[in-house]
Parts: structure tokens; sequence; C-alpha cells
């Protein structure tokens, strides 16, 4: 298996996709593709007690995920603290995890590998990969899934900023059209018809682009002919 090349692909892959929920589901393929796992998912930590699986090759990565919040240990919530990775041989005798690698092996999953999605500013969760047969993970694949993990958080985060400067760009724009109609409807300026929004705004206790929208939603349904 041409490893340098997988990860080659899966970065163009990411830069190309631009979606930042699509790149998990990529990320999680690749890495049980690389390491010639059984499974592979996402873990996103709300709280201690609250984890999310946006990205998995099956459902039985979200019930190890849910395993590691019922019994509060686990790889993946170690990788995403410790900021280390985590490597366990046979999850059954892993005496780190005394609880939640007996109840994760009834699923069938034998060896596990965490790794932390982080920039240096910014946690996003683990990268977690599993296989039904033990020691099935070494140093050298720890090495690889620590690369592909850098590079996947890396492509995320990019995604995540552009997605963010896309939805506040879409934002203005609504507002601003939202004071057009405001400023031609009372004949008023720019500033007055702004003042005018964060006034409805407070009042509705709405967000301001949430007012601007109606504003706009109710011009155009107003501008349409009627059928009859």
């Amino acid at each position: 298996m041409d490893v340098a090349r997988m990860l080659a692909d899966m970065a163009v892959e990411l830069e190309q996709d631009g979606n930042p929920t699509t790149m998990l589901d990529r990320v999680s393929h690749y890495a049980r593709l690389v390491l010639d796992a059984d499974d592979a998912g996402i873990m996103r930590v709300r709280s201690r007690s609250h984890v999310e699986t946006p990205a998995a090759t099956t459902s039985r990565v979200d019930q190890a995920h849910q395993l590691q919040v019922q019994f509060d240990e686990g790889p993946c919530l170690d990788a995403i603290e410790g900021r280390a990775t985590y490597r366990s041989d046979d999850v059954k005798a892993d005496l780190r995890w005394p609880k939640w690698g007996p109840a994760t092996a009834e699923l069938g999953i034998r060896s596990a590998l965490g790794v932390r999605l982080a920039t240096r500013d910014r946690g996003y969760g683990s990268l977690d990969v599993y296989a039904d047969r033990p020691s099935a993970f070494t140093r050298a694949d720890e090495e690889i899934v620590e690369m592909l993990a850098a590079h996947a958080t890396a492509a995320y985060a990019a995604a995540e900023r552009a997605e963010g400067l896309s939805s506040a760009l879409d934002s203005r724009t609504v507002i601003g059209q939202a004071q057009g109609i405001l400023m031609q409807k009372f004949d008023i300026d720019a500033d007055a018809a702004f003042d005018f929004l964060k006034r409805i705004s407070q009042h509705q206790n709405e967000r301001l682009h949430a007012v601007a929208e109606a504003i706009v939603v109710q011009r155009e349904s107003n501008a349409r002919p009627s059928d009859g």
C-alpha cells in the first residue's frame, strides 16, 4: 500500500471538497483504508457527558464513543484532553480503561487508536480508528494517523473559516437589501434604516439578520403578481 500516495490523494480531495461536514467523512474513510482498519470516525466533545460522532464508517463507532461517555474513560477522550495519541493493542485487557475496554470488546473491537484533531489555537475533537483484531496498530501507524490528522485539521479549519466568511457576506447582503427597502419606503437614509432594523431586532429579541431576511422576504412576496 502506497501510504504517501493515499495521503496525497486525501489532501487533494479535502482541498477540492471545501465542505466541513463531508470532509470528516473523507477523513474517516482514508483513516480506515490507510491503517487497514475495520472502522474509523470523528469524535466531537461538547462536554464530558455529551459527545457527538459527526462522521463514521459504521454506526459501531458512535457506540464506542457513547461508551466512553457512559464510563467517563477511553482513548478518544484522553486524546482530546491529553493532547496526545493513545493506542490500545487490546482494549479488553487494557488497564487504562477497565470499564470501557471490555464493553467495547463486546462490539467486536479489540484495537483502538485515538489522535487529537487540533490547530495551534483550537481543538476540534479526535480521529479514532478501530480494528477487530488485537495488536492491529504499530508505532508507525501512530505516526501515519498523526500526519493524516494534521492534514485533515488544516483543511477542515480552512473550510470552516471560508464557510463563516461566506455566511457573514450573505448576512451583510440581506441586511443591505433590507436597509434599501426601508430607505425607499420611509424616505430615510442608510443610518436611520440600520437603526430601525436594530430597534426591531431588540424589541422582538431576534437576530438582526433574521429581521432583515423577514423584511426582504415580505417585499418579494408582495412584489409577486397574483394568480387572479
